[in-house]
């Protein structure tokens, strides 16, 4: 008997520029993602948030993060975590009858009850927080009696989750290879039990500490960055030959993008590796280079491949569109707004324009930009993750398909000619206000039973 529903695997790669795939300008070579690439769509305009916990929270609940209190990375110590009454693809799926699990960075919630095994997952091994707690212990202000270990984790469903090992330099290193072999396993184990599942594979590269796992210490040449650019594209062909080998491979939707994009390129500080390419800015900041990650969707026979796409489409769009691709939609929430927009359709190659013509990026509490076809306007602006916050008296608006990296100011070089673009933009952030409300968004780390 032939299982009916298709299977979806989510790879998310952390910190993730533009340009750090070969396809798209890297000088280290990836070429099973580049494979990957040309057997589906390739997006060249895929829109994320500005930092890893804003973007992880979109992707479990097509909601804008500002709406659950996840519209920034919170501090140590600080309130966090999406409100447990979110309803996460990881529930929906689940809710489908297919077998759920998480291997990897989690970064949404610290406490119990806001955990993967808490939020829809049948399976989850990984980390709580960011990759960067690894190296806490080693500090020398570092005081356990003060400051908590920080561990490796899993959990099942309807149970509390339990600590594995110590996270730190030692257990760092081999980690994403520890979420292959666990992603492979769950993925064999299904398809022999023709069971649908739906996989996250947050890998915690390629972010800080940089320390390249067992047999990618100095293969590229060109440095740990590099080596571990190799090493995610070694870790991706991994799951892609699981999945041939497992004979579900036409059944199997793959869907890999970046979080959020590499650090900052300022003169300040040229961050510690990574390209963003033609695009200013970066992690943090509400330029392009801060927006746009590698995205590609795969599904042989009914993804098109050879495709390339330069329509908008965000990280929003993948909670409806997931729904839609494997016919669950009904089970979307009603009872709230959901800001993902469905491009099923656009994605079958069913029609030629993506659905979504505008991307709202948030830096914090702050709308910094909000991108509206090909017309960028900024309400703030940063130029990296520690530069000043600078607020402008007139907004500042670039034509990113003709400036890509957003240097010459329409209104400032052009006269006023321009500023008539201004009224769609202000239309959108009328509508979302009204909509914040009428359904008010919740502070950070707090509970919240709904609307």
């Amino acid at each position: 008997m032939s299982q009916e529903k298709p299977n979806v695997i989510y790879i998310l790669v952390d910190n993730w520029g533009w340009g750090d795939i070969s396809i798209q300008g890297s000088t280290t070579p990836t070429p099973q993602i580049d494979k990957l690439a040309s057997e589906g769509i390739r997006f060249t305009n895929f829109n994320v948030q500005n930092q890893c916990t804003p973007t992880r929270s979109a992707l479990m609940t097509g909601r804008l993060p500002i709406r659950s209190g996840t519209q920034k990375v919170a501090a140590p110590g600080e309130p966090q975590g999406m409100a447990p009454w979110e309803y996460t693809i990881a529930e929906l799926m689940s809710d489908a009858g297919y077998s759920t699990a998480a291997y990897g960075k989690w970064h949404i919630g610290d406490s119990y009850g806001r955990l993967p095994n808490d939020q829809g997952f049948d399976d989850w091994y990984g980390i709580k927080e960011s990759a960067m707690a690894a190296s806490f212990s080693s500090t020398p202000q570092f005081d356990p009696e003060v400051f908590e270990l920080q561990y490796i984790w899993e959990g099942k469903k309807g149970e509390k989750a339990t600590k594995v090992k110590e996270f730190n330099l030692e257990s760092r290193p081999n980690l994403d290879l520890e979420l292959v072999n666990k992603a492979s396993a769950f993925i064999k184990s299904n398809a022999t039990n023709k069971k649908p599942f739906y996989l996250y594979l947050a890998l915690t590269q390629i972010h800080p500490p940089f320390l390249p796992q067992k047999g990618f210490e100095g293969k590229s040449g060109a440095g740990e960055y590099a080596d571990i650019q190799m090493q995610v594209d070694f870790n991706v062909g991994t799951i892609l030959s699981v999945i041939q080998e497992a004979g579900i491979d036409d059944n199997t939707i793959v869907i890999l993008t970046g979080d959020n994009a590499a650090g900052e390129q300022s003169a300040e500080w040229q961050g510690e590796g990574g390209s963003n390419g033609p695009w200013r800015g970066g992690l943090s900041t509400g330029y392009e280079g801060g927006m746009r990650t590698p995205a590609m969707i795969r599904w042989p026979g009914k993804v098109p491949s050879e495709t390339v796409s330069d329509e908008i489409i965000a990280d929003l769009d993948m909670y409806p569109t997931i729904a839609k691709l494997v016919g669950e939609e009904s089970k979307i929430p009603t009872d709230r707004p959901i800001d993902g927009i469905d491009q099923s359709e656009f994605i079958l190659g069913n029609q030629e324009k993506s659905n979504r013509e505008y991307v709202i990026t948030y830096v914090g509490d702050k709308v910094f930009s909000v991108k509206w076809r090909t017309i960028k306007l900024h309400f703030y602006t940063a130029e990296g993750t520690f530069s000043p916050i600078v607020e402008s008296t007139f907004p500042k608006m670039y034509d990113i398909k003709n400036d890509p990296g957003e240097t010459r100011e329409l209104w400032r070089n052009e006269g006023y000619s321009h500023i008539y673009l201004a009224e769609p933009i202000m239309k959108i952030l009328g509508k979302k206000a009204k909509s914040m409300k009428e359904f008010p968004n919740i502070n950070p780390g707090e509970d919240f039973n709904g609307y």
